[in-house]
């Protein structure tokens, strides 16, 4: 009961102190939550500066895809020029080894025995020669077809 007496009697001072009690609690929580605040800000800072050099990251990379793209478009028009100029020149040859046998066929009637065989000697000679050139291409064309399918087949896996 005398405790009972006491707390009526002194109600402003338990309440004044009880009220301290709490603020201070609060002022606690409050210094908590802003060093949470800080945290989080630091951590914002930290992500804004992670994107910006992620950023200027993919930038550097398509500005180097890009060039290496450019690169390889312009190596290609260049072969596609030269393969022109290859395939003219080629018609041009053939044209004129056309226009050739045609002459030499035409001086077959005329000629002797002798040159008839050397001119089939040559003819063989001739054919020969393109049996084997015809080869070398087609076997190039058919490595080529594969390392083009090997590319293709390990950048679509990337």
């Amino acid at each position: 009961m005398t405790y009972l007496y006491l707390a009526v009697k002194a109600w402003r001072e338990i309440l004044i102190g009880l009220l301290a009690f709490l603020l201070l609690i609060c002022i606690a929580l409050l210094n908590n939550k802003t060093g949470q605040i800080e945290k989080f800000k630091q951590a914002e800072i930290i992500q804004q500066a992670e994107i910006a050099k992620a950023k200027a990251d993919a930038a550097v990379k398509e500005k180097q895809w890009s060039d290496q793209l450019l690169k390889a478009e312009q190596n290609y028009n260049a072969k596609i020029k030269q393969i022109q100029i290859d395939a003219d020149s080629a018609t041009a040859s053939a044209n004129s080894l056309s226009k050739q046998l045609k002459i030499a066929n035409s001086r077959m009637s005329t000629g002797s025995r002798e040159t008839i065989i050397e001119y089939t000697n040559t003819n063989n000679d001739i054919l020969e020669n393109c049996i084997t050139e015809y080869r070398t291409v087609a076997k190039a064309a058919d490595e080529h077809a594969a390392d083009a399918r090997r590319l293709s087949e390990s950048w679509s896996s990337n």
